[in-house]
């Protein structure tokens, strides 16, 4: 009883990792692959890597400043910073794969 109660248990937690899109997924339908023009692709990467320089930056100052209250406002900058710089990295490792 206790076998077939833990591999009942099994088979549901493992139905429940699988997204809407596996169970409705038709190959002979294949999902179109995200692209994005080449001036926008380009602007995009420009704009990633502003924003990683000016996070390098701010890291820089961080290592070099003394002064325990103005590295806590330097970290606040570079959280901003990540919180920019996040998405538009997950869009461009999105379209760098769909190539």
């Amino acid at each position: 009883m206790r076998i077939a109660v833990s591999c009942a248990a099994l088979l549901l937690a493992g139905c429940s990792v699988l997204s809407p899109e596996a169970l409705t997924f038709d190959p002979a339908r294949p999902v179109p692959k995200a692209s994005l023009p080449g001036p926008e692709l380009a602007a995009l990467t420009d704009r990633v890597a502003e924003l990683q320089l000016e996070r390098n930056g701010i890291r820089d100052r961080i290592a070099g400043e003394p002064d325990i209250w103005q590295r806590q406002r330097l970290y606040e900058q570079l959280h901003g910073v990540g919180m920019k710089l996040s998405p538009l990295e997950r869009r461009l490792a999105t379209l760098a794969h769909a190539r």
